[in-house]
C-alpha cells in the first residue's frame, strides 16, 4: 500500500483496502445510498459513507456496521456491558435489531496503511463481539431459566 495522504475516501478505495486484507467487498445500494457489503467472523457487515468531501463521490468519514436481528427479549446489560468495556465500537438496539457500529474519520488526511489498520481493528471488534454474545446470551438464558424455576417452585 502507498503512504500517500488521503484527504478523503471513495467506496472504491475502501473496497480496495478490504480486498487487500482478504475480504470481499461488493458495492450495493440500499434505500438509494451506495454502500459496501462484506463479512468477517461469520457476520455480514456494511460500510456506509458519511459526510461528503469537496470532490464529488468522496467522503471524509465512513462507518462499519453490523446489524443482527433480535429474536425474543434482550437484556439491556448485554448492550451496557459492551459499551462500558470497548473503545472503538458502540452497540445499540434499534427496534428488533442489534447494531454494532465503528466510525472512521479521515478528515485531515490518512494513509492507506491507516485504512488497512481500520479494517484490522474492525475484524478484532467483530471477534470480540461474537465472544461477548456467546458469554452474555447463555448467562441471560440461565438467569431466565432460574427465575422461571423459582417461580414454579
Amino acid at each position: 500500500m502507498s503512504d500517500s495522504i488521503q484527504l478523503a475516501v471513495t467506496p472504491a478505495l475502501i473496497a480496495d483496502a478490504l480486498q487487500k486484507c482478504g475480504y470481499r467487498a461488493q458495492a450495493v445500494e440500499r434505500d438509494g445510498v451506495r454502500q459496501l457489503q462484506s463479512a468477517a467472523q461469520g457476520l455480514g457487515f456494511f460500510v456506509s459513507f458519511g459526510n461528503p468531501a469537496a470532490v464529488a463521490g468522496s467522503f471524509i468519514d465512513y462507518s462499519f456496521q453490523c446489524w443482527i436481528a433480535i429474536e425474543g427479549t434482550l437484556a439491556p446489560e448485554l448492550i451496557d456491558s459492551w459499551n462500558r468495556g470497548k473503545r472503538f465500537a458502540r452497540l445499540y438496539r434499534q427496534e428488533q435489531m442489534l447494531v454494532l457500529i465503528m466510525d472512521v474519520l479521515v478528515a485531515g488526511g490518512v494513509t492507506e496503511n491507516y485504512l488497512r489498520a481500520q479494517v484490522e481493528i474492525w475484524d478484532r471488534v467483530l471477534h470480540d463481539f461474537v465472544q461477548h454474545l456467546r458469554q452474555s446470551v447463555p448467562a441471560a438464558a440461565e438467569a431466565n431459566t432460574s427465575a422461571a424455576t423459582a417461580e414454579a417452585a
